[in-house]
């Protein structure tokens, strides 16, 4: 049973002085069932294959549990040796109940039409990202449970958007500086010219650009400004506030954008029981009125992405706080596995290894 366990095949041949081919080769074919007869029906039994006018396509589905089925599920993607597929995750246990090779609603369709319909009933509660595409699997294939838009993913937009703030911001401040410099060297230029009659300014030959009181330059402030825009304010060092204070200084622009973000991430902090029932929906309609005004195209886009799932955001409080938590450690525990296997190019064996481990 040990070939259950994720262990890194290299580790163990250092240990044993073996060669990894020769190892490798041995465990697939002789520790594990995988070459049998038995062992490939095994792997293969859930495949799909699909006819199209692009010819054919295997949709491998290396896991089919619908013992996992629950009413809380998450829906997820992972990348797996350059190909997408879908996760479906049992939210309180953590336990895989499909893994597919396709992200297309069409095909994830005819995948979850090979379990019964009344486990799919089961499900009461389903968390996913902003993806259109698990909005309609999930529309489609369980329309009686209640969509809630996954906590982490809404804020990781939010994020991405300072984040596109502040890079335009520095590509601003590089062109202002190149523009300075070309600036800088046409007046050296002219302050050697013999030609010239009057007095002559003595200037530079290398171009300097102004620096802050902390002696970084803009660009270099905005770059290293990099992970201030991440960590909750609250939570800043010392050192981390002299350098907001700095930032926002020179680009009120991106001070109002980081308040108005910051708003939105207290108001996703879990609520007292307590708490009025119709408050969570009056203070979100208020940080939308309040965005409006940001004349930023990053903050427009963001605000208008929570208008466009405002209702599945508003479920993460009024149905218990539930995130996709437990499907994103599955994408780890399946990025651990594919590190532990040198690589997912040996797909057969990878998907045989990865349904022993999750």
């Amino acid at each position: 049973m040990v070939y259950k366990c994720p262990f890194d095949i290299s580790v163990i041949c250092k240990v044993l002085g073996l060669s990894y081919d020769k190892f490798y080769r041995w465990f697939k074919e002789c520790l594990t069932d995988f070459s049998t007869q038995s062992g490939q029906e095994k792997l293969h039994q859930y495949d799909i294959e699909l006819v199209s006018n692009n010819g054919k396509k295997t949709i491998h589905i290396p896991i089919f549990r619908p013992e996992h089925f629950d009413s809380n599920m998450a829906i997820d993607e992972k990348h797996i040796n350059g190909e997408f597929y879908t996760v479906i995750t049992n939210a309180r246990t953590g336990k895989t109940a499909l893994l597919c090779s396709t992200i297309k609603a069409s095909e994830l369709k005819i995948c979850l039409a090979k379990f019964d319909i009344k486990t799919l009933d089961k499900v009461e509660f389903f968390t996913l990202d902003l993806s259109p595409t698990f909005e309609k699997v999930v529309n489609e294939n369980f329309p009686k449970a209640i969509q809630i838009a996954d906590k982490f993913h809404v804020i990781k937009n939010g994020i991405e958007y300072l984040q596109a703030i502040r890079i335009r911001l520095k590509q601003q401040e590089l062109k202002n500086q190149r523009e300075e410099q070309t600036a800088h060297e046409i007046k050296y230029k002219e302050s050697k010219n013999t030609k010239l009659i009057g007095p002559k300014m003595i200037i530079s030959k290398t171009y300097h650009p102004k620096r802050l009181s902390n002696g970084e330059t803009t660009p270099e402030l905005l770059s290293r400004s990099r992970y201030l825009m991440v960590i909750d304010p609250n939570k800043w060092n010392e050192y981390q506030v002299k350098k907001a204070i700095l930032l926002f200084e020179n680009f009120p622009e991106l001070k109002q954008a980081v308040d108005e973000i910051n708003c939105f991430r207290n108001w996703y902090k879990p609520k007292p029981t307590e708490f009025e029932p119709f408050e969570n929906e009056r203070t979100l309609g208020n940080w939308i009125d309040l965005v409006e005004n940001n004349e930023t195209n990053e903050m427009k886009n963001f605000r208008n992405l929570v208008v466009n799932h405002e209702q599945r955001i508003l479920n993460y409080h009024r149905h218990g706080n539930k995130t996709n938590a437990i499907a994103e450690s599955v994408n780890a525990k399946i990025k651990e596995a594919i590190r532990k296997n040198n690589g997912s190019r040996d797909l057969d064996f990878f998907h045989f290894r990865l349904g022993m481990i999750i």
